[in-house]
């Protein structure tokens, strides 16, 4: 239309019309395109801050399995316990597999919603840290327990710097209830001890 308007040279009326009906349209495009923008931006950066959430609280039940210490974790919690995690510290199979399927999860991620990954700066690098999970047995030789608690901590420090979480390590010493031996996290893992669960004659979930 302004085209138009531009070859009459705005000989007439209709040429006028022309170039400020076409001015208009030109300006309602230009504003639904940016309103849609900042609202497809934002969708991006909620879709984002959820995935943060979701594998914030994965690590937390990963680390409370592998562990102990208070079901209900806060991140300084969960800081202070990474950081008393020992070089001999058991790692069943079964733990393992969480934390397997922590880095599975997160390199899925990264490659299926990397659009929502870019609406919050500094979560491709938290979940980067995540990925390196999957070499948990690479080769049939596990992770060596404090090279894996450090793996977490670089993932944990990530997302709680986008969520706004104490970022603090609390005193390990100062935890209740850590309890690293194997017993003790298949018992937080299943409910009941392996044994118990496949003893004949005996109700799962029963006591021990």
């Amino acid at each position: 239309m302004i085209w138009i308007a531009y070859s009459m040279r705005f000989d007439s009326g209709r040429g006028t019309l022309l170039l400020n009906l076409g001015t208009e349209i030109v300006g309602t495009v230009i504003t639904v395109a940016v309103v849609d923008w900042f609202f497809e931006r934002r969708r991006l950066q909620e879709r984002a801050r959820q995935l943060a959430w979701t594998t914030q609280q994965a690590i937390e039940h990963a680390v409370w399995v592998w562990q102990g210490g208070p079901r209900e974790l806060e991140t300084d919690e969960l800081l202070g316990i990474l950081d008393a995690v020992n070089p001999d510290d058991p790692i069943p199979e079964f733990t393992q597999n969480l934390l397997l399927n922590l880095g599975t999860r997160s390199k899925q991620v990264l490659h299926n919603d990397a659009a929502s990954i870019r609406g919050l700066h500094g979560l491709r690098e938290a979940f980067e840290h995540l990925v390196r999970l999957n070499a948990v047995r690479e080769g049939g030789a596990v992770i060596p327990p404090r090279k894996l608690a450090d793996i977490l901590e670089d993932g944990v420090l990530g997302l709680a710097d986008l969520l706004g979480l104490p970022m603090e390590k609390y005193p390990a010493s100062l935890i209740r209830f850590r309890d690293p031996a194997a017993e003790s996290q298949e018992q937080r893992h299943f409910g009941v001890r392996t044994e118990t669960r496949d003893r004949p004659g005996r109700a799962p979930g029963g006591p021990f």
